[in-house]
């Protein structure tokens, strides 16, 4: 009798256990594969980046208990070198408990932000948030400062971002390469740390890195989750300030390609603004249609900044979708297009949808888009387009997360 109860038990422990790992894939995450090492090929990324990197405490940057600065190995020049990042551990985690953990990557001109790692370890989260860019940030500085005030450069050597005027430089000189070299290897450090969750590691990216967590996405199959947030790839040509760096410096175009980003399965949240002087709406809608499971939410005016992009709150409920079984997002099921404004989803049956519609040029973040309420039939939205509008999109309130359509050129 003894022996059948502990059969019983176990097997309900099991089954417990394995729906504790189901993220809004609908995969059990015990049964996701992951790659130790590139898993595309449009630039050529060492074997080595995939493997955790050797690092160690700064005990002047310690900022709480939980968080502390470091400096972890990487490589500039295909010569080893150090950067610098803010670690957070939340309380309780450990080799028998590991948490999961995310990947923060800053914008350009930015640096580690330690009150990012600190909202993401008020969560429960393992973040590491390494500097791009060479810098150390100073013990005053925050996600508000001005550079001047926020950082001072690293003993170390370490390219800076010159939006692509390094792009015809042999490619392990140029930013971008240390750039991703330097996130591969913070994702493999994560990897490492035992007191890391592997199977529940995702990034996060603002700007410049949320194009830089665009590219790693698709070199990287790691990544339990993904949200880049404002900038994306699709990027030459979509308009904003970004598209103008990639035509002056062509060389920089192997760095927009999504095929990669196309062909893997990782859930990702594209959280950008209608409206972006950087990088065009256009842009993200674009990256967004390529990827298998992709979800996108364009906010109406959303400023582009640091400070907003962290207090955003649909990336950390995406995020505990995927790894902390949190409420699924919605997803789309069938996109809208030219001839048939309709959009259908899978998920919660809507609140309340608008249709996004504006007949300004929205390629230079200078469109005034107009919301128009539409019917929602349990999970499809339709609507009738208004005379003389050239894009438009559908935004759907499933009374939890939101998600929007791509958006859609009107026939002319």
């Amino acid at each position: 009798m003894r022996t059948a109860t502990k059969r019983f038990l176990a097997i309900i422990w099991a089954v417990l256990a394995a729906l504790t790992l189901v993220g809004c894939g609908g995969t059990p995450e015990e049964e996701r594969e992951m790659t130790n090492g590139p898993v595309y090929d449009g630039v050529a990324l060492p074997q080595s980046l995939w493997t955790a990197p050797a690092w160690e405490e700064e005990p002047s940057h310690a900022r709480t208990e939980e968080i502390r600065g470091i400096w972890y190995d990487t490589v500039y020049k295909g010569e080893p070198t150090k950067a610098f990042a803010y670690l957070g551990i939340p309380a309780g985690a450990s080799a028998e408990n590991p948490a999961p953990a995310v990947l923060l990557l800053h914008g350009g001109a930015g640096t580690a932000y330690w009150e990012w790692v600190a909202s993401w370890v008020e969560r429960g989260y393992v973040a590491l948030a390494p500097d791009l860019e060479g810098h150390v940030p100073t013990r005053d500085g925050t996600m508000s400062s001005y550079p001047a005030q926020l950082y001072t450069r690293s003993e170390y050597p370490a390219p800076q971002n010159v939006n692509y005027a390094d792009a015809a430089l042999p490619m392990e000189e140029t930013w971008m390469y240390y750039a991703v070299s330097t996130a591969t290897l913070g994702n493999s450090l994560l990897h490492g740390l035992p007191e890391a969750d592997p199977q529940r590691i995702g990034v996060c990216g603002v700007s410049w890195g949320g194009v830089i967590a665009s590219i790693v996405t698709g070199y990287d199959d790691r990544y339990a989750f993904s949200v880049p947030i404002y900038c994306s790839l699709n990027i030459a040509g979509s308009g904003g300030n970004l598209a103008s760096y990639y035509a002056a410096h062509p060389e920089a175009l192997v760095w927009d390609d999504d095929e990669g980003l196309a062909k893997v399965n990782t859930p990702i949240l594209f959280y950008a603004s209608n409206v972006d002087a950087a990088c065009s709406a256009l842009a993200v809608s674009k990256t967004y249609e390529r990827c298998k499971n992709a979800r996108l939410i364009l906010v109406d005016g959303l400023p582009h900044s640091q400070v907003h992009a962290a207090a955003a709150i649909e990336p950390y409920l995406f995020a505990d979708s995927i790894v902390k079984d949190g409420p699924a997002f919605s997803r789309a099921t069938a996109e809208p297009d030219a001839q048939n404004p309709v959009f259908a989803y899978q998920g919660e049956k809507g609140v309340q949808a608008r249709l996004w519609y504006t007949s300004d040029d929205i390629t230079q973040g200078q469109a005034v888009w107009s919301p128009m309420r539409c019917p929602v039939s349990g999970t499809s939205v339709t609507a009738a387009i208004p005379e003389g509008a050239a894009w438009y999109y559908f935004s759907v309130d499933d009374g939890g997360s939101g998600i929007c359509s791509r958006i859609v050129k009107c026939e002319s």
